[in-house]
């Protein structure tokens, strides 16, 4: 069985030199939609804001339900939007098992909350954000082929803007080499059991992750890039929906 090697961490108490990685030939989705999608200015999350007909979360989950290697799904919606995204999907069938779970605060919390939905002891899970809608099914399928080759797959894009550094009164003070700088997109794939020890890590050490890579580099593990989409934009503003639009029509 491959093994995956683990960065030496003075900050963990007690952690092995090699982590086993999951024999599996398949991988759980864990969708996060927990958010509020303030950002939108829209009384609905936008998770639920229709895309081309769709929800939009409906979307990413409709690809990932279509992929063999995907053996079943968890979405985690905020607690007082179950409801709403149960009759949003009622017609939804995707083959496979499919649980919807209650996020929490953070995202982390969120994405907890979904592994604990998940009952193999040895699996790979794959973390995708729901405001991720247009999701090429093939980014999914050669993030998972690194992941079982290396032990971890995080889907990234070359930044091609121009990037500087300014002061707040919004004057360039230095330009910033764009040469090594990547911009993180999702899905971000990892074995079951070390996405569980990072989450459990950031709470001991009271970190907080925009993602979950983040939390994985903070046990000292190396996390792997894998080439992502131009397509795969996260809805963060009502610019971003039109953008999306103009994808799917």
């Amino acid at each position: 069985m491959s093994k995956l090697r683990q960065k030496n961490n003075p900050k963990l108490n007690s952690s092995p030199t090699f982590f086993a990685l999951p024999g599996p030939e398949s991988f759980t989705a864990i969708i996060v939609a927990g958010g509020t999608g303030t950002r939108m200015a829209t009384e609905m999350p936008k998770q639920f804001i229709d895309l081309g007909g769709k929800p939009v979360v409906r979307h990413c989950l409709e690809t990932f339900s279509r992929l063999d290697i995907c053996e079943s799904i968890v979405l985690v919606l905020p607690g007082d939007r179950i409801e709403q995204g149960r009759d949003l999907l009622a017609d939804f069938a995707p083959g496979k098992p499919f649980t919807i779970v209650s996020g929490g605060a953070r995202r982390q919390d969120s994405v907890e909350a979904a592994l604990s939905a998940i009952s193999l002891p040895d699996a790979w899970v794959a973390v995708h954000d729901a405001a991720r809608p247009l999701i090429p099914a093939a980014v999914i399928e050669n993030a998972f082929l690194m992941a079982r080759r290396l032990g971890n797959a995080v889907v990234a894009m070359p930044v091609v803007d121009t990037l500087v550094i300014a002061d707040k009164t919004g004057r360039v003070t230095d330009n910033l080499d764009r040469t090594h700088i990547r911009s993180i997109q999702t899905p971000q794939i990892f074995p079951l059991s070390i996405l569980r020890r990072a989450i459990e890590n950031a709470r001991a050490e009271n970190v907080f992750g925009t993602d979950d890579a983040g939390l994985v580099r903070q046990l000292g593990i190396t996390i792997h890039l894998t080439p992502g989409s131009m397509r795969n934009i996260k809805l963060t503003t009502a610019d971003d929906l039109r953008i999306l639009m103009s994808m799917i029509s």
